[in-house]
């Protein structure tokens, strides 16, 4: 729990320049279900060490980012790691090379909470410096599903709000892990990034590109298609949701059908009076 007296036990090691007893100080406060400490404090650590480490010269500061988030980054700790990765993306520009070599390293690590970190990572990293793109699509076809998971999440520096969507440059960050049979991979793409995140932010354009999509016939992208509607998204645009399903069936894939009829029982938890008709008519139980 983040008190007073942990932010100013934290504090006192930042000020002080004590970046090793940091670290011990929060591995001393990790969890049993994640090994790290609550996320709270992981945050209140990072903005207090950016603050920390920010002066008014650019480049002294992507000097720092990158030196500090090295240093947690080679450290043992999950939490030097985690803390680690958020630091270092700020410094990319001091060091580009390395920095994309740490971030592929932490990115496929074998503690599924630095992992959630180095996702987070790689959004921030190609917001702030769009020519990774080019990058990003290199690493959606890496050999481990890990790094490949991560991309998935790149794809949200194209979500922000209030601003003119790119998506483009999302679906074609996306367009490759569609058809990626991982389902680390597929359980982060269809429901939760493509769905809750981009559908939720961009629907006509979502729409426009499942539609594309349909076109193909790998059942992983077909998949993914169903599974887009397995949450808020689906509950806000039901009717539009059973419109794209209509248009995955029938499917002799197992591994499609599944999700057709795992979103039809999601969507008739709320708008049974639209998906009763629907499968009464199609022919399918749920």
């Amino acid at each position: 729990m983040l008190d007073d007296k942990t932010k100013k036990k934290i504090l006192s090691f930042i000020e002080g320049k004590d970046y090793d007893k940091l670290i011990s100080y929060l591995d001393s406060l990790k969890t049993k279900h994640a090994g790290t400490p609550k996320t709270d404090i992981k945050v209140f650590t990072i903005k207090s060490l950016v603050k920390g480490l920010s002066t008014e010269n650019k480049k002294k500061n992507e000097k720092s980012f990158f030196e500090l988030g090295k240093k947690y980054c080679s450290m043992n700790e999950p939490v030097a790691q985690e803390i680690g990765i958020h630091i270092i993306w700020r410094g990319y520009a001091h060091n580009k090379k390395e920095t994309k070599d740490i971030l592929l390293k932490i990115a496929d690590s074998d503690n599924w909470e630095v992992r959630e970190y180095a996702a987070g990572a790689f959004y921030n990293v190609l917001n702030e410096n769009p020519e990774l793109y080019s990058t990003m699509l290199k690493w959606a076809k890496h050999k481990s599903e890990n790094v490949r998971r991560a991309v998935v999440f790149s794809a949200l520096a194209y979500s922000k709000k209030g601003e003119a969507p790119d998506t483009e440059k999302a679906f074609t960050i996306l367009e490759p892990l569609m058809s990626d049979a991982s389902v680390y991979v597929k359980k982060n793409l269809g429901p939760f990034i493509l769905g809750s995140h981009l559908g939720n932010s961009f629907p006509e354009e979502v729409f426009a590109q499942l539609k594309k999509w349909l076109k193909s016939d790998n059942e992983h992208v077909r998949w993914n298609i169903a599974m887009t509607f397995n949450n808020s998204f689906g509950n806000r645009y039901p009717a539009k949701a059973l419109e794209i399903l209509k248009k995955l069936l029938p499917e002799e894939s197992k591994v499609v059908s599944r999700a057709v009829i795992s979103t039809l029982r999601h969507l008739n938890k709320r708008h049974s009076n639209l998906v009763q008709p629907f499968i009464k008519k199609e022919g399918i139980e749920i």
